[in-house]
């Protein structure tokens, strides 16, 4: 029989109502038994949104304090997210974390060195990387596929013209869109490559808002490929493209409000084998507490993120490109 999971969430947005509610709902052997918001209404449209009433706590501190649970799930504003990581897993919980992790890359590197001190899972809720077909192409490329890999080209858009509240405050977003939809673009293309940064050149323009809007990322990474990773925000709608060159072949994913549109493998469909299923961070962190870890990888892809995002914004700072963080 699965284990009963007994959860606590931090943070009840519109995120976390939208998103992370329908994936808890849909495994019956998970109970969300109490949540963390400073605004008291956003908990209540949580609980409105599960079927059922919860202990609130105006303050995370508290509920990590006073309950008895398993895990929390974390989705709050960027730079939040550090410390209450850290003080759940300091409680002896499984934590899983809206992207990014941290806005640092030495405070991502200490909660992954935390985790696995205290052995429990630190997840990163990039729901990309449980897509079947980018699980697939990372299998491509790890096996060889298309060879040595040579570059990459990214971007994504979004319309951020009615974006509002933190995530246009520096203090608590860390960043503009870069470090935000960003930062699933960033994590997909070093998740399915494997491709260490190691020098960063960047241009950004904030359009009138005190965070990036637009921003064009070169890189060079260990090895000698290149590539590029770029945010446009002031587009009409999100479009995403990730192209993965290698010295035997390419793979070309196209996403299109919000869906996989195509993904090209030399310029044909790829095609998915059955063996292979899309499944959800969320699904994926409850399997992990349930069957011991089998299958769990640290998640050190987020500390490569950090460290782009970091060495971009440091970038722009100085006017020219800069090293990455070690």
């Amino acid at each position: 029989m699965p284990k009963k999971i007994r959860l606590g969430l931090i943070g009840c947005g519109g995120n976390m109502r939208g998103a992370h509610v329908p994936r808890i709902q849909e495994d019956r052997d998970v109970s969300i038994l109490c949540v963390a918001d400073p605004a008291e209404d956003q908990a209540r449209q949580l609980m409105e949104k599960y079927g059922r009433e919860v202990s609130y706590y105006a303050d995370y501190r508290k509920m990590l304090k006073d309950e008895e649970l398993d895990a929390i799930f974390i989705s709050s504003p960027h730079s939040l997210h550090y410390d209450q990581a850290r003080l759940a897993l300091n409680h002896g919980l499984h934590v899983l974390v809206e992207k990014p992790l941290t806005i640092s890359s030495r405070h991502t590197k200490g909660l992954i060195a935390l985790s696995g001190k205290k052995g429990k899972f630190l997840q990163v809720s990039y729901q990309r990387n449980y897509y079947a077909e980018h699980t697939f192409a990372r299998e491509l490329i790890q096996k060889g596929k298309i060879g040595e890999l040579r570059g990459v080209v990214s971007y994504v858009t979004q319309n951020w013209g009615g974006i509002q509240g933190w995530r246009l405050d520096p203090e608590f977003s860390g960043g503009g869109m870069f470090m935000d939809t960003g930062s699933h673009l960033v994590a997909s293309t070093l998740w399915m490559t494997g491709l260490e940064p190691v020098q960063v050149s960047a241009f950004m323009d904030n359009s009138d808002k005190k965070v990036d809007i637009n921003a064009v990322v070169n890189i060079r990474f260990k090895g000698g490929a290149v590539g590029t990773l770029n945010t446009f925000g002031n587009a009409l709608v999100h479009d995403e493209r990730i192209a993965i060159h290698g010295s035997k072949g390419c793979i070309v994913f196209h996403l299109h409000q919000w869906k996989i549109r195509d993904v090209l493998l030399n310029g044909e469909p790829i095609r998915i084998p059955s063996r292979i299923r899309q499944t959800s961070p969320d699904e994926a962190f409850f399997k992990w507490i349930r069957n011991g870890g089998k299958g769990y990888e640290a998640p050190d892809f987020a500390l490569q993120v950090a460290r782009v995002s970091e060495a971009a914004y440091k970038s722009v700072q100085a006017g020219k490109s800069v090293r990455v963080a070690r």
